[in-house]
Parts: C-alpha cells; structure tokens; sequence
C-alpha cells in the first residue's frame, strides 16, 4: 500500500473550536495507521464543498480515510484500511435507519441527475477511499454549491447539497452491490442510532456529533464523552438498555413470557433488560426490573431501545401478516427478537406464590366446600360476540359435570358488560372463585386444577405452565394459534373442541374475526362432547 491519509475539512471560526477539542483523537489515529493527517480549509461560505479536495489529494495518495472534524476517534478503534477492501468504498449507510427520500429526490430534480434510487442514503462524515474513487470527487459546476431550497409537506428545507450531492454521484457511478463496503455504526456513531440500538454512544469507536442541535451543547457533549472515555479505557464495556414493552389483554401478555424470558436469558444477557407491563406478577421470576406502562425511564443512564411485544396496526408486521393466523407467543418472537425461537424454549414460566395459595384455601373454607382434588375449572369467558358463549350453553356443562358428582370451580373476572365472565348459575357443591381472586390467586388455582375448561381466554396460558389437561372450546383462532406449547408440544394433555371456526370463513382483507352473522351455537359442540372427554380424562383413558 502506497501513501496514505486521515483526512478532515476545517472552515470557519466555529469548527476551529471543535477541533480543538476533536483532532487530538483524530491525529492520534492517524499515528496509529502511519498516515499523514491532512486538514482542507477553504471558502466559508461554501464550507461543505472543500470536501471535493480529496479529488487532489487522491492523486497523490494511495487511500484516504475522510472523517468530519465533528467527530472523536477511540483510541482502539481498529484500522479501517484493513477492515475496508481497496477496491471498494467504506462507507456507513444511515438510509436504513432514517428516510431520506425527501432529500434524494429534491436533489435529483434541482440537479437534473437521475438514479435509479433504491432507498439507500450514505453519511460521507467518515468515508475509507482509494485512488479508484478520485473521479466521484471532481469539483461539481458552481450551480450545484449554491444553497439551494425546497418545499416537501408544508415545510420549507435549506438544500446545501454536499452529501446528498455525493450519494447520487456515488450510486450513478459505483455498483450498489459490489462497490461499496457497509461500515456498522460502530464507525460512524450518531444520535440517530440512541433509540435503535439501546448502546451508548460510548461503546462505538468513532462519535460523530452531526446534528446535534447547538454550538454550546455540541462542546459540552464532546467534553462529557471524552471524559467517559478516559474513564472507561481500555476495556471500553458498556450495556445495552432494552426495555420489553408488554401490551395487549392478559392473555396476550402472559403469552409474550417466554419471549421476555429468552431476551433476558439468551438474546440479552449480558445488557440491561426492562420490562413494561400491566401485570408484573407475570414476569417477577425473572429477576429484571418490570414496571408499570409508561414509568419515567432514568435517561442520564443511556438511551433506551423500546422493542414492542404486542402487535399494533402501526406495526409493519401486520401489513404482512393478520394476527388473527398466528399464535401470540410467535409473533412476540417476531416483534421483538426479529425471528422464531425454538419451539421448546416457548412453554410458558409462571411463579405461584404461598400467598396465592392460601388465597385460594381462604375462599374454599369460606365457602364450606371440598379441597382441590381433582377439580375441574371452567371459566365461562365473555367478550365480543364470536367468544361469548350462551349462558344456558354453560350452564348445561356445569350441571352434568356436578351431576357426575365431579369436585367444580368457576373463574373469571366482571370487568364489563361485555368483557369478562358470564353471570353464570351456581348450583350446589360448586366453588365460585369468580371475581375473588387476585391474578397470583388465579394462576395458583390454574396450576393446582386437574383440568381446565375454557373459551379463547387466558385461562388457557396461564394453564400453559402447567401439567392440567385443557379442554378449549375454539370458536375464533385455529387452536395451533391458541394452545400453549407445553412439553414441545401443543397438544400434549390438551383437547379443541369445536365445529368450526370465525376463521375459516372470514376472508383475507377481513381484519375482524369477531364480527360473524351466524349464531354462535352453530359453532360450539354439544356439552355431551366435553361431559365424556372430561370422565376419559378422569378415568385415566388417555
């Protein structure tokens, strides 16, 4: 390899002072890759253009590392002239991170240069070149340095043009696929990445201040980080901060457990992991801190990487996919890991408590009925219309599961006149734990019972970390998209008893798999079917 250089631009009063503060970091990089460290000064009023110097320089050095002056270099960041093939050009894509369609097209239209764009926006702040990329540097006509201005949804942009200018010489002239090489953010670290990635600035090699949004602020930053730095060499550790957004009704929320536990365990162990959710309880074996939505985050600490587990219209996801044909526990997997987790790691983890259970035995002496042994649940579940059932239809089932001389509980929670549980008849020797049971109760009842009875609920995921057998009455979603994976499989001790489902027949752009025109008893199997597979259960006959 020929000569090389770390080469920056220096104009104007203001950067003057930046760089008091940033070329002893950028020098000392320079001295640690034997390059020459050049700086370009120039016109003021067209600062940004002195870039297009390197076209000179170019021809005088072999390869040429470009860094804004905005930025500081950590003293064990790697050499790039290494990192970076020759033949191509290093370079940090922040187009995938933020869109800068706007600006692209602004460009090509005020400079009459067409590409043929596919989305893709280089930040030229730190650029690796080599004497092939010379030609993309030739000093543009005086046109094009003219600031210029353009108008997109109401507002009005400055257009200077120097970056965007260069994105669309590069991406006429070079081959998107094979000319260029993507440097990570770790080399070319900026604000936008805070929320992206949850790491602190700290832990990138290179900090670049681009945007920061004023003089003073931008010194003391620089001031800070390079204090931190000093701090923190030479092993340079820093955490991630992840916060695990939970969302969604009970159920979907429980079934998101075994993604939060496999982000603490597996995707992020060795980073800070925060959970939001309505119902701690469900995540307090974990050994992280949860807390309530919309608690205050410490943000001194580091920025936050928000993964949301629950999916929202909003979400790209579903364009793609209706949730009503996916199990929740898999598209958490999606939302917040970007990819399935094996299937025996997605059983769900619950941790009853010894007040739970004392809850329970409270409200079964109060009312003077028999233990636990062999009970049978059922929660006669109410909500919209294709997921509640007719009260006579569960009546029915609680009367002969009685007159089998069966030990029976009902659960569930009033919540509203169309959520919730039905008003159900309670006949004799029959345990009402409805509306009586904290969420700790609930889930230690679920787990002492022999068996659970229950529409698509949550019931049926909190009796995911259980060894019961589930009996699901599925009227909405295929019950592969609602049993819980126990045991690597989902119908290990589980039975589905339906005629049809709401799903089946709604069609492919219908988002709504509640709004059905059939009476729903044209849905449900005859109480008779559930009455015997309960007596198979309890006769050990399967």
């Amino acid at each position: 390899m020929g000569k090389t250089a770390i080469v920056t631009v220096c104009v104007g009063s203001r950067y003057e002072e930046i760089s008091e503060l940033t070329y002893p970091s950028i020098k000392n990089y320079a001295k640690k890759l034997k390059a020459e460290f050049i700086v370009l000064t120039g016109n003021e009023d067209q600062k940004y253009w002195n870039k297009f110097k390197i076209h000179q320089l170019l021809g005088s050095y072999s390869r040429i590392i470009y860094v804004d002056t905005d930025l500081i270099i950590r003293d064990d960041c790697p050499d790039l002239f290494k990192i970076v093939p020759e033949d191509q050009l290093g370079i940090f894509e922040e187009g995938k991170y933020a869109p800068r369609e706007e600006y692209i097209h602004a460009a090509m239209n005020i400079y009459n240069m067409q590409i043929d764009w596919d989305g893709q926006y280089f930040n030229t702040g730190v650029m690796v070149l080599s004497k092939k990329h010379r030609y993309i540097f030739k000093e543009p006509p005086e046109n094009v340095k003219n600031p210029q201005q353009f108008q997109s949804n109401g507002f009005t942009y400055t257009f200077l043009g120097e970056q965007t200018f260069l994105n669309i010489v590069m991406q006429k002239e070079l081959d998107i696929k094979k000319d260029f090489y993507s440097l990570g953010y770790k080399y070319n670290r900026m604000a936008l990445m805070d929320e992206i990635t949850g790491e602190p600035r700290y832990a990138s090699y290179i900090i670049h201040y681009a945007g920061c949004p004023n003089h003073e602020l931008m010194i003391d930053t620089i001031k800070g980080d390079k204090k931190q730095w000093m701090k923190d060499t030479p092993t340079y550790k820093y955490k991630k901060n992840i916060v695990i957004s939970v969302s969604g009704g009970l159920g979907d929320q429980i079934c998101t457990e075994p993604i939060a536990r496999y982000a603490v365990e597996k995707q992020y162990p060795n980073d800070n992991v925060y959970i939001t959710t309505h119902f701690p309880i469900i995540f307090r074996h974990l050994k992280v801190p949860v807390f309530l939505p919309n608690h205050l985050f410490d943000f001194s600490k580091g920025p936050y990487k928000v993964l949301q587990a629950y999916s929202t219209k909003n979400n790209p996801i579903e364009k793609i996919i209706n949730s009503a044909f996916i199990n929740v526990t898999d598209l958490s997997s999606m939302l917040v890991l970007k990819k399935m987790i094996p299937d025996k790691e997605k059983q769900i983890h619950l941790s009853p408590s010894i007040e739970g259970l004392n809850e329970v035995f409270s409200i079964v002496s109060q009312q003077k009925k028999q233990g636990l042994e062999d009970l049978i649940l059922v929660h006669p579940g109410k909500g919209f219309k294709a997921k509640t059932f007719p009260i006579e239809w569960w009546n029915e089932i609680i009367v002969k599961l009685v007159n089998e001389g069966l030990n029976v509980g009902i659960i569930g929670k009033y919540i509203s006149d169309i959520q919730g549980v039905l008003d159900v008849d309670i006949v004799e020797n029959v345990i009402d734990f409805r509306d009586s049971l904290s969420l700790d109760g609930l889930m230690t009842l679920i787990g002492a019972a022999k068996i659970l009875i229950t529409n698509d609920s949550a019931p049926v995921h909190i009796a995911g970390a259980y060894d019961n057998w589930i009996i699901l009455i599925s009227s909405i979603k295929h019950p592969d998209h609602v049993l819980p994976w126990r045991n690597g499989d989902k119908y290990y001790k589980a039975k589905a008893i339906h005629k049809k489902l709401t799903v089946d027949i709604i069609d492919d752009n219908h988002r709504r798999i509640d709004e059905i025109d059939e009476d729903i008893e044209s849905f449900l199997p005859k109480t008779n079917e559930i009455i015997d597979f309960v007596q198979d259960i309890l006769k050990n006959k399967l």
